[in-house]
C-alpha cells in the first residue's frame, strides 16, 4: 500500500508540474507519441489474439483497447471543460468495462478517430487555461486541465504495457 501511495504521489507531481510548465501544444507532442505507440501495439493483432486472456483477472487486448478509447473520449471532454473554467466530475471518466465485444478493426478505427479528435480538441483549448478549475482523480487527487491532458499519455503508456504483456504470455495465438 505504501509503495502504491508513493507511486501515485510521484505521478501526481509529474502531472501537475509538467502541466504547469508546458502548453497544451507542447504536451500534445508527448500525448501523440504515446498514442502512436499504442496504435502500433494494436497493429497486426488478429481478433483471436485480441480476445486472448491468459488469466481471467487480466484484460485481453480487446478489453484494453475498448477501455482506452472509452476513457480517452471522456478525458478529452473533461480537459476541455476544465481548461475553459468549467466543472466536470472525474467520475464521468471512470469505466466499468461493460462494453460490447468489438472487432480489432473496429477498435483500431475508433482509436484512430479518437486520436484525431484529441488533436482537434487541442487546437480549441485556451492558453493559458484555467488552473483554478480542477477535478479529482481517484489515485492522483485534484488535477487541472493540463494535468488531466498529460494523464491520458500516462494512461496510454500503462495500457501499452498490458498489451505487451498479453503478447508475451505463453499460449498467445500465433506467437
Amino acid at each position: 500500500m505504501t509503495t502504491q501511495r508513493g507511486e501515485s504521489k510521484r505521478v501526481r507531481g509529474y502531472l501537475l508540474s509538467q502541466g504547469e510548465r508546458y502548453t497544451f501544444a507542447e504536451l500534445w507532442v508527448r500525448f501523440v507519441k504515446a498514442r502512436v505507440d499504442l496504435i502500433d501495439a494494436a497493429t497486426g493483432v488478429t481478433d483471436e489474439q485480441a480476445a486472448f486472456k491468459f488469466d481471467p483477472e487480466e484484460w485481453s487486448i480487446q478489453e484494453v483497447l475498448s477501455h482506452v478509447v472509452t476513457v480517452s473520449g471522456r478525458v478529452s471532454r473533461l480537459v476541455e471543460a476544465l481548461a475553459n473554467g468549467g466543472t466536470r466530475s472525474a467520475a464521468d471518466v471512470e469505466d466499468q468495462q461493460d462494453h460490447e465485444i468489438e472487432t480489432i478493426a473496429t477498435l483500431r478505427a475508433r482509436l484512430l478517430s479518437d486520436s484525431i479528435e484529441w488533436s482537434a480538441m487541442t487546437e480549441r483549448l485556451p492558453e493559458p487555461p484555467s488552473f483554478d478549475a480542477t477535478s479529482s482523480h481517484f489515485a492522483f487527487g485534484e488535477l487541472h486541465a493540463r494535468a488531466w491532458y498529460l494523464f491520458q499519455r500516462v494512461h496510454d503508456l500503462d495500457h501499452i504495457g498490458q498489451i505487451d504483456k498479453n503478447k508475451a504470455e505463453p499460449g498467445y495465438p500465433g506467437a
